[in-house]
C-alpha cells in the first residue's frame, strides 16, 4: 500500500516538474520571438527567425507534454468512480490533443512548400488520424462510463432522503428499509434468505422456491 502510494507522489511529483519546464519553455520561446532583431532575421529565405523559434519551443513542449500526460495518468488511482473513469479516458484523450496540435504544428511548417494536392492530402489524412483517435476516445469513454454512472447515483441517493414508514407495534417513524424498530425493537420485515439453502426470498414468501422450506412468516409485520 505504501509503495503505490510513494509511487502515485513520484508520478505527480515528476508531472508537476515537467508541467514548470513546458511553461518555462514557452515563456522564454516567446519573449525571443519579442527581440526586434528575430523579426528581421530570415531562415532559409522562407521564415523569420521569430517563428521558427517559436515552431521551436512548440515542438519541444508538446514532446514533453506526452511525458507529462504518461506520469499524470500514472498517478491517477484506479479506485472507482470519477477518477477510475479519468484514467480510462486520459489516454486516448491525450493522443487526440497531441493529433489536434502536431498536425496544425507542421501544416505551419509545409504550408510555403506544398501545392493544392498536397494540401488536400495532408488536411484528409490529418482528419482520419483524427477521427481514429476520436472513435477510440468514444469507446474508451463508453467502457468506463459505468464508473462515472456510479458517481452520479450515489450522489443522487446522498440528495433523497430515504422513505419513511410507521412502525406497526409503536407507531414511530422507521425507514422503509429498516428490519427492526429503533425505538421498540418490534421486527418490521423478515429475512430475506430462505434459512435453508441461503436463497434470495421476497418477503411475502411462504415457501423457499429453491428448496422448499418453510420460512415461518406470514406477512411482513410479523413480530
Amino acid at each position: 500500500m505504501f509503495s503505490l502510494i510513494s509511487s502515485a507522489n513520484n508520478a505527480w511529483q515528476r508531472a508537476a516538474q515537467l508541467f514548470i519546464t513546458i511553461a518555462s519553455i514557452l515563456i522564454i520561446g516567446k519573449l525571443i520571438t519579442l527581440v526586434p532583431v528575430m523579426t528581421e532575421l530570415e531562415v532559409a529565405g522562407v521564415f523569420k527567425a521569430a517563428a521558427v523559434v517559436w515552431f521551436l519551443a512548440r515542438l519541444a513542449a508538446l514532446i514533453l507534454f506526452y511525458f507529462f500526460a504518461g506520469y499524470v495518468i500514472d498517478a491517477i488511482p484506479n479506485s472507482g468512480g470519477t477518477l477510475s473513469f479519468a484514467r480510462g479516458i486520459a489516454e486516448p484523450l491525450t493522443a487526440l490533443l497531441l493529433v489536434i496540435t502536431v498536425q496544425a504544428l507542421f501544416w505551419e511548417l509545409l504550408a510555403p512548400f506544398v501545392d493544392s494536392l498536397g494540401r488536400t492530402i495532408y488536411h484528409s489524412s490529418a482528419i482520419i488520424l483524427i477521427v481514429s483517435v476520436s472513435i477510440w476516445f468514444v469507446v474508451r469513454a463508453y467502457r468506463h462510463a459505468a464508473y462515472l454512472v456510479d458517481t452520479f447515483t450515489k450522489l443522487a441517493e446522498g440528495f433523497i432522503p430515504p422513505q419513511k414508514q410507521a412502525c406497526p407495534q409503536c407507531g414511530s417513524e422507521i425507514t422503509a428499509s429498516a428490519h427492526f424498530c429503533n425505538a421498540c425493537g418490534h421486527k418490521t420485515r423478515t429475512s430475506n434468505t430462505c434459512p435453508g439453502c441461503g436463497a434470495a426470498v421476497s418477503d411475502d414468501q411462504q415457501y423457499c422456491q429453491n428448496c422448499g422450506s418453510a420460512l415461518g412468516k406470514t406477512t411482513v409485520a410479523d413480530s
